[in-house]
């Protein structure tokens, strides 16, 4: 076990990262009902839904924060990468990715199991679920680590790989999605609902998805 080798590691997350994105978005519009789906615009009928049936929406978050593991991964493995480029940036770029990455994962589940109960708690004590659902999430508050932190790890890497052999078009996703995350950071930030969930959208459906699939096949080409 070598650098090189976890750096490959870092390649096969890549890939399972963007698979696991596109079977999200699959699951997100074909097995969450209609009422559960973000932006709600109704919390009553949300709760009512998830009330009959909470599965589609458990999945959704728990195939969310699987999408995190694998960046967790493939983040790391980043940072061996671009660190000859310039250690310093790339460490920091790193820590944020990092942190961005178990916060995901944590809110995700966190999600799940909120979910979880909601559903058996609406049926009895409506008013109690939603003002429950009504209250910012506490470890992803306005999308402070999903989308606040993340951008700038996009980014800060996307100026890095410029420097390196990696494809110059593959730094452009790279700002691509640095850009589609700040617009929905700003929008969470504002309040606007519905350009938050088509930039999360476009993030985990084609910039995202596209960018780590890419970066994957070349990071396992890595020599061990």
């Amino acid at each position: 076990m070598n650098g090189k080798s976890f750096v490959r590691f870092g390649g096969l997350a890549g890939i399972l990262l963007a698979i696991t994105s596109w079977t999200t978005v699959a699951v997100f519009y074909t097995v969450v009902p209609p009422a559960q789906r973000a932006p709600v615009a109704d919390v009553r009928a949300f709760l009512d839904s998830l009330a009959q049936t909470s599965m589609g929406t458990q999945l959704y978050n728990g195939l969310y924060a699987l999408i995190a593991v694998w960046a967790f991964v493939g983040i790391a493995a980043m940072y061996y990468k671009l660190r000859e480029v310039n250690e310093a940036w790339a460490f920091f770029a790193t820590t944020l990715g990092l942190i961005a990455a178990f916060m995901t994962i944590l809110n995700g589940l966190q999600q799940v199991a909120q979910y979880r109960y909601l559903a058996a708690l609406f049926p009895s004590a409506k008013d109690l679920a939603i003002a429950i659902y009504s209250a910012p999430p506490p470890l992803n508050p306005l999308n402070a680590a999903t989308m606040g932190l993340t951008a700038p790890w996009f980014l800060i890497i996307s100026i890095l790989m410029l420097r390196t052999d990696l494809p110059k078009l593959l730094a452009v996703l790279g700002f691509v999605a640095f850009a589609d995350l700040t617009v929905g950071f700003i929008a969470s930030l504002v309040d606007i609902q519905l350009v938050t969930v088509v930039a999360a959208v476009i993030a985990g459906a084609v910039g995202g998805p596209v960018f780590w699939l890419w970066l994957g096949a070349l990071l396992r080409r890595e020599k061990s």
